[in-house]
């Protein structure tokens, strides 16, 4: 009898034990590095691991006669046709395991504060020698009003970390009222938050919807004296009008962990501003220690499970499962 085969990046970046992990759960392991070598092995897959580094179409979806599901490793699925694999009963899954949001939701409240006090500022004050810097402009935290876009499980947890410092909470999301926000959140429009808030912190996932949400006219909303703060997704914001903004002083300064492009360009005009006012990370500033391994034994056991008929830790689109089990029931009279 056949091994189940379970395709995964080729690249893995922090996560190289994985095909031993999958190999231990009685996997046969194949590496794709990008969409040819995919197209060449998914129509014998069972099950697929996507990644920031591999992504799967609806072609290569409908090629896959024995896909039984794919899960990210990841939180993300930017890069699965999750509508495709919705329509052919392809269950999908990924790595939104709780180290993952906690992390994102902490480092953004480093951000926020590191901001609002001026922290870059004075660390350059003393590597100049200057010591303190003169003008000093930091802000207190308390009683600041922070507004966060996208109040799911990051954002929530944006909210949650903030209740302590005594700030006022603006949220807006599709699905946010005043009944489901958080302790001390009031719910408001975009416009609205954008125009009140000292601190703006993106939490949206990317969709149709949310991508370029915030270009210029949004950013022109902004007070002078606000940040803003990306940890979700780079296309989310055009980052072509907030370098514009944040040189012409409409914006005080800004952070920014996720991008467009990733990584990107050495030319991108973020780089080019005075690294005081801009903190920039490179989609890293949720990662800990204790992420990498509960997202590797995550992905392990969604694949496990998703392969002998059992749903995944974490869900994507659960509406497809009556449709799923249809599906896994062909394939398993066909084997």
């Amino acid at each position: 009898m056949r091994a189940p085969l379970a395709i995964i990046p080729g690249e893995l970046e922090y996560f190289t034990e994985l095909p031993r992990m999958l190999e231990n759960a009685g996997f046969a392991v194949r590496q794709a590095d990008g969409p040819d070598a995919l197209n060449s092995v998914i129509g014998d897959a069972d099950v697929m691991l996507a990644s920031g580094f591999l992504g799967v179409n609806r072609e290569q979806l409908t090629a896959a006669n024995r896909l039984r599901g794919v899960i990210s490793l990841i939180i993300g699925v930017d890069n699965v046709d999750v509508q495709a694999c919705t329509d052919l009963g392809i269950i999908v899954g990924n790595g939104a395991v709780p180290q993952n949001p906690i992390g994102t939701a902490e480092g953004a409240v480093l951000l926020i504060v590191a901001l609002l006090k001026g922290l870059k500022l004075k660390e350059n004050a003393v590597r100049s020698g200057g010591y303190r810097p003169s003008g000093d402009a930091s802000n207190l935290v308390w009683r600041r009003t922070v507004g966060i876009i996208g109040v799911g499980r990051i954002g929530r947890g944006v909210a949650e970390r903030l209740q302590g410092w005594d700030v006022n909470l603006l949220g807006c999301g599709p699905h946010l009222t005043p009944e489901t926000a958080p302790p001390g959140m009031t719910v408001v429009g975009l416009e609205e938050l954008l125009r009140e808030s000292d601190v703006v912190s993106i939490h949206a996932v990317l969709n149709p919807e949310t991508g370029g949400l915030i270009g210029a006219r949004e950013l022109a909303l902004m007070k002078p004296s606000a940040y803003l703060v990306n940890t979700a997704r780079g296309a989310i914001v055009d980052e072509m009008a907030l370098a514009i903004a944040l040189r012409e002083g409409s914006l005080a300064g800004a952070a920014i962990d996720v991008w467009s492009q990733e990584p990107p360009q050495p030319d991108h005009p973020l780089f080019s501003l005075p690294p005081d006012r801009v903190i920039l990370t490179g989609h890293c500033i949720g990662h800990a220690a204790e992420i990498l391994p509960a997202l590797a034994n995550s992905a392990v056991e969604s694949l496990t499970r998703v392969f002998h008929g059992e749903l995944p830790l974490y869900m994507v689109n659960p509406e497809v499962v009556p449709a799923w089990r249809e599906r896994l029931a062909r394939i398993d009279g066909r084997d």
